[in-house]
């Protein structure tokens, strides 16, 4: 008897284990708006990425988003010279219809430098190691673009962009934030019904599809939802020839 209640105890756990789990990977719908916090103007190719998959998708071009994440998941929203935000999933489901997300502007400190035209020479007030960890005979890094006219005029940030490795990870930031930004207008694609609309497919069939698009679609900056479709419908034509 002992046994058979242990064992009932242990079942009851092990379903409740299950179910809990579950929920939490339970994908919900979550769809809003993200504005300029000042203005009130929508932030149109705003960052949105999940913690837990590490998937990042874009505002469209009236701030808008319409996505999938996992229940228990979080989103960082990030937009250039703005203040970024995290939102749980389940705070979308507290609210009925679309959420209204606002991003305050970002406001950096610089040092201030004083130009006395009477002086032959200028100081800049940088760090005092820019520069020392740097060989003079080495040769110079190739990820390192050329100066622009900007910043041959301005010597401060000549010396920051050449020296600062914080320079170097902003950069690398940057061109991944371009990549991301490319996947994400895709994402935001295949997570919508767009594509079943746009081909008609249904079921596995759709699903056959969208394995063909990823290997073969290429995704660009400046693309948008009806260039998207277009090359989706090229694709289309292509993928009824083989099969």
């Amino acid at each position: 008897m002992k046994n058979f209640l242990l064992w009932k105890f242990i079942l009851f756990f092990s379903v409740l284990t299950i179910a809990l789990t579950g929920q939490e990977n339970q994908q919900i719908k979550i769809s809003g708006y993200v504005y300029n916090a000042e203005t009130h103007k929508p932030l149109h190719f705003a960052q949105l990425v999940s913690y837990k998959t590490y998937l990042s998708y874009t505002t469209d071009t009236i701030g808008k988003f319409n996505i999938l994440l996992g229940r228990s998941d979080s989103l960082k929203i990030v937009s250039m010279g703005f203040e970024g935000v995290v939102v749980k999933a389940e705070d979308f489901l507290k609210t009925e219809g679309p959420d209204t997300i606002f991003l305050s502007p970002a406001s950096y400190l610089l040092n201030e430098v004083l130009i006395n035209p009477r002086e032959p020479s200028i100081h800049l007030n940088l760090p005092g190691n820019i520069g020392a960890n740097v060989d003079p005979d080495a040769e110079p890094d190739r990820f390192i673009p050329k100066p622009s006219v900007g910043l041959i005029t301005s010597p401060v940030t000549l010396a920051y962009s050449v020296f600062s490795k914080r320079a170097k990870k902003e950069r690398k930031l940057k061109k991944e934030m371009a990549d991301n930004r490319q996947k994400a207008v895709w994402h935001s694609i295949l997570f919508s019904d767009k594509l079943e609309q746009w081909t008609g497919l249904k079921g596995k069939e759709l699903d056959d599809f969208i394995i063909y698009c990823n290997t073969r679609i290429s995704v660009s900056g400046s693309d948008n939802e009806l260039s998207i479709q277009r090359k989706v419908m090229d694709l289309l034509e292509n993928y009824k020839r083989q099969n």
